[in-house]
Formats: structure tokens, sequence, C-alpha cells
């Protein structure tokens, strides 16, 4: 939980123009850790990544999953405390989270990364979206 801790104070410190809204667990079963506000609204989750892996709980894969598959941007982004780097994934990364080496993500942030990186991924945020005819089961 400290890692989860810290990685939502960086990215906090590093996204002042994101309004962010920090879910409280007891607020609902699956629901991501972080709403944010820049352009567009968009669900974040915050994972620490162990032995090459992101843990999801069922009630997160289920409601990541559910929202991701019809169009809402659903965010992972996940620290990696040994190479010390953020990776941020799309929410179709729930569907098979357990390989991350090879799983490519939207972007990374490393200790040598420029420093215009944050606002690369504020933009990224307030406006990629999943495509829906790619990742949605068609009823």
């Amino acid at each position: 939980m400290a890692d989860e801790r810290n990685l939502w104070k960086r990215l906090k410190s590093r996204t002042n123009s994101i309004v962010w809204t920090r879910i409280e667990a007891t607020s609902g079963l699956g629901i991501p850790d972080l709403f944010g506000y820049y352009k567009r609204g968009f669900w974040v989750e915050l994972k620490v990544i162990k032995n090459n892996k992101i843990d999801f709980s069922p009630h997160q894969i289920a409601w990541i999953n559910r929202h991701y598959s019809l169009g809402c941007p659903v965010f992972v982004l996940a620290t990696d405390p040994l190479p010390k780097t953020l990776k941020l994934f799309s929410g179709s990364i729930v569907r098979s989270p357990f390989s991350i080496n090879e799983k490519n993500p939207l972007m990374s942030i490393g200790p040598g990364s420029p420093s215009g990186i944050w606002e690369l991924l504020m933009e990224l945020l307030g406006s990629w979206t999943p495509d829906r005819m790619s990742s949605s089961v068609l009823h």
C-alpha cells in the first residue's frame, strides 16, 4: 500500500492541471482508485508491479473490463519498483495481466525520461480512448 500511496503523491504533484478525485475503497467494489478530469473524464487504477505481474481482484477486473469495453477511458498506472519506472496501460491489461514484459504500455516514465514527459502523460489521459470495435463484444 505504501508504494501505491507514493505513486499517488507523485502523480498528483506532477499533474497539477488534472482535477483528481481519489476514490475511497469503501465506495464500491472494483471502482478504480482515481477519477481525473483533463479535457474529459477518465479513470485510473494505481498498481505495483511485483514479479513482472499486476494483481487485480475479480471485482476490479469486472469493473474495468465492463467500462473499457463500452469505450470509457480506463487506465492502469503501475510502478515497477526495481527499475523505478512508471508504466501506463490501457484498461485492456486486466484481460491478461500476468506477463507485463509481453505487454506494451501506452507510455513509460523512467529516471532518464525527458522533462516534458508528465505533460505528455496528461495529454494521453485527456485524449486516448479505447477502440470500441476491437475491444468490445457486440450485442
